[in-house]
């Protein structure tokens, strides 16, 4: 017998039928630990119940209901199906027991511990560099992150040598990612500067990044680290203990680039400043030697004549000769910077269809001799990659 396929909506009104018709669910008694609490304008109240293994959302309409992030509760109420999103949560009647979580104090004590041993400090925290050569950012390379965080780095274009560490962000494995990632930047790329970041989440997401062997980690890092984790709302120990925390990804990535856009924004100040400094010289100039001339109407006898007027030639000389090197030698300043503009500007590089080829380990090649045969590497241009494998490599014959 061939079954007639359902519509969505129908296997949901059927799931919801099961659900209300079962009195164990429409009478529900839950514990667990409040996670994710936020109140609507009209004084509803959602959150999540959670426990070590599982996590199921609520909601509460009693605009008497006060609930604080992190304590444990026991909750009446009978479980509901929203059908738009297909899922399921409780219907909150009644809180009938309400306490300190156990991870909520466990979290408290390590805060007290951490701060005992100075790891939060001013004076341990060290200066982050101004115009930093050399980036290093640990982030999930799958993640919304990574995204504002290149284009950031794009939007400034100095070509700056930016090296990414793929690392879980959530999760018992995240904590030794994240480790290895700072220590990854301590050794083997020297870098100036370490960026940490993980896109929003819950409070359950963002636990990964209060464990204490990330803190220790951050707090003996020789490198300094800024982290942008979470939205502005969240604080972990992690950003505690960094030298410089931040709200987003896209903030840290914005306060490490800090100098550098500031320069390409004031750069057209600076030339028009420059412009304004150059003419108001020629006008002074003018005005002098115009002064010169009208001086001369009041003074008789030609050998006095001769003389002043063979002194406003020389004049005039070294005004023209000084206002030529003054500008030979600020033309030179601009052709310098436009030049290391243009240099560094990758769109222009790759509009010109040139592409960046990096090895295995992320790393730009520079000389053919540095691949071999059967390496994979990457192509990049400014928004595509390719990865390639090399079928042979060598030296040109030129005869």
């Amino acid at each position: 017998m061939k079954l007639k396929p359902l519509k969505v909506s129908e296997l949901n009104a059927y799931i919801r039928k099961i659900l209300y018709s079962n009195p164990i669910l429409s009478n529900v008694i839950v514990t667990g630990d409040v996670r994710d609490y936020r109140e609507s304008k009209n004084g509803f109240k959602f959150f999540s119940l959670a426990d070590e293994d599982s996590i199921i959302n609520c909601v509460s309409f009693h605009k008497s209901l006060a609930l604080k992030e992190g304590t444990r509760i026991v909750l009446k109420g009978k479980v509901e199906a929203y059908d738009k999103r297909s899922t399921y949560q409780i219907i909150v009647s009644e809180v009938v027991e309400e306490a300190k979580s156990e991870e909520s104090l466990f979290l408290s004590e390590l805060k007290k511990k951490l701060e005992k041993m100075g790891y939060f400090d001013m004076e341990h925290k060290k200066t982050i560099p101004e115009c930093p050569k050399r980036i290093g950012v640990i982030t999930s390379l799958e993640g919304a992150a990574v995204e504002d965080i290149k284009r950031v780095f794009r939007e400034c274009s100095v070509g700056l040598d930016v090296f990414f560490y793929n690392s879980f962000v959530q999760g018992r494995s995240a904590v030794f990612n994240i480790v290895s990632g700072i220590k990854h930047f301590n050794s083997r790329k020297k870098c100036d500067v370490i960026i940490i970041a993980r896109g929003g989440g819950s409070k359950v997401d963002l636990d990964t990044f209060n464990d204490e062997i990330i803190g220790a980690s951050i707090y003996k890092s020789e490198t300094p680290i800024v982290t942008g984790i979470g939205h502005g709302s969240d604080m972990t120990i992690a950003d505690l203990i960094a030298d410089k925390e931040t709200q987003t990804p896209t903030a840290a990535a914005e306060y490490v680039m800090r100098k550098y856009k500031l320069m390409v924004h004031n750069l057209p100040y600076m030339l028009e400043n420059l412009n304004s400094r150059a003419c108001d010289y020629i006008d002074r100039r003018k005005y002098y030697v115009n002064s010169l001339g009208q001086r001369l109407d009041f003074i008789d006898g030609r050998r006095i004549f001769d003389r002043k007027y063979d002194i406003i030639k020389m004049k005039k000389g070294d005004i023209s000769r000084c206002f030529t090197k003054y500008i030979s030698d600020k033309n030179s300043i601009l052709n310098e910077m436009h030049i290391k503009l243009r240099e560094n500007n990758m769109a222009e590089i790759f509009n010109k269809g040139f592409v960046l080829l990096k090895d295995s380990d992320n790393k730009i090649v520079r000389n053919i001799s540095d691949i071999k045969k059967d390496d994979i590497v990457v192509i990049e241009n400014l928004n595509e990659f390719a990865k390639a494998k090399i079928l042979d490599s060598g030296v040109k014959d030129n005869e």
